[in-house]
């Protein structure tokens, strides 16, 4: 995958979508949102919205959001690459220097680096959570070894956790200059569910049976980390209607990307991800308490994009006090 803005490129009819000017964080409701039954879409009660329907959710190259165009959930902070608050009245709360800058580790080697921030408002009563990972573009684990040579880790998800507190957050992203990924759907879900090109070379459209915005039924097993029809070496799968279901989960956000460290099947590396954003209610108190480290509340997940196993690496984010990882 790669951004439209750094190289010149045939334009395909998928990079022509453009979204309503819709910038800013998006609601996701505990209630969920009705969907009608379309093109690769299901009909029912589903917890996802679409974000840059651009690029095919990695399949092809994709659209940055601006001020006019493919900007739905999208944010324009102030601050570069370094960014300040994604939200106006909210300020940056001073994090301990070892929450700022966390190093992942998988299978013995640095797998990512992951940035955290948290903006509070004056009342000290909501937060803006943000984290954004850059991947580790050296290592010898082996995220898929059916194929020849060794692969990094594709990033398909990311999901973060905390937020069973608040009845209806609001999330989005930034997508800063040397960002790799835009979002392209994001829910309040602890599953990320699979989702394939009609090809692995030369997609043109979803293949057959995967949906945009996954609906609640039937519901997968409870804690179900990935949903879809499993590593698929030769050539796209075709899921039934229950491998394209996510229950809603109130404790969880999940940001669709396309995040590499390595070369991708499709040819390109995309090792930083965008600035994600979870807005939620948060308390008064000082750093330390207010803001821990609460075990288990990211998931970082390759869900088989093409012919990748599914993997699920978990780690430890900063979280309102009270937080905790539950399903």
């Amino acid at each position: 995958m790669r951004n439209h803005l750094l190289k010149l490129a045939v334009i395909s009819a998928f990079s022509l979508s453009i979204d309503a000017f819709a910038t800013g964080l998006e609601s996701l409701p505990a209630a969920g949102f009705t969907v009608t039954a379309g093109t690769n879409q299901a009909a029912g009660t589903t917890g996802w919205r679409e974000c840059n329907t651009t690029g095919l959710y990695g399949s092809l190259d994709y659209d940055p959001p601006t001020a006019t165009t493919n900007n739905t959930c999208a944010v324009f902070p102030s601050g570069g690459n370094t960014p300040g608050t994604p939200v106006s009245g909210f300020s940056n709360v001073t994090l301990a220097t070892a929450k700022q800058s966390v190093t992942i580790t998988a299978n013995g080697e640095t797998l990512a680096t992951m940035r955290q921030r948290v903006y509070r408002n004056s009342a000290a009563t909501e937060c803006v959570f943000e984290k954004r990972f850059v991947m580790a573009t050296t290592g010898s684990f082996d995220y898929n070894p059916d194929l020849t040579g060794s692969q990094r880790l594709e990033v398909n998800d990311f999901v973060l956790g905390g937020f069973s507190q608040t009845t209806d957050v609001s999330a989005g992203y930034y997508h800063s200059a040397n960002t790799d990924s835009p979002v392209f759907r994001m829910g309040r879900s602890f599953t990320s569910v699979q989702i394939q090109g009609n090809d692995f070379d030369a997609a043109t459209a979803l293949n057959t049976g995967y949906v945009r915005r996954p609906v609640t039924s039937p519901a997968p097993a409870s804690g179900t980390e990935i949903n879809g029809v499993g590593q698929t070496l030769v050539s796209p799968g075709t899921p039934t209607a229950a491998q394209q279901t996510a229950e809603i989960r109130t404790n969880w956000v999940d940001f669709t990307v396309d995040v590499t460290g390595g070369v991708d099947e499709d040819g390109t590396t995309a090792k930083d991800s965008p600035f994600l954003y979870v807005r939620a209610g948060c308390g008064s108190g000082s750093e330390a308490s207010a803001f821990p480290t609460t075990n288990n509340t990211v998931r970082i997940r390759q869900t088989g994009q093409e012919s990748q196993p599914w993997v699920t690496v978990v780690t430890n984010g900063v979280t309102r006090s009270g937080a905790n990882a539950n399903f």
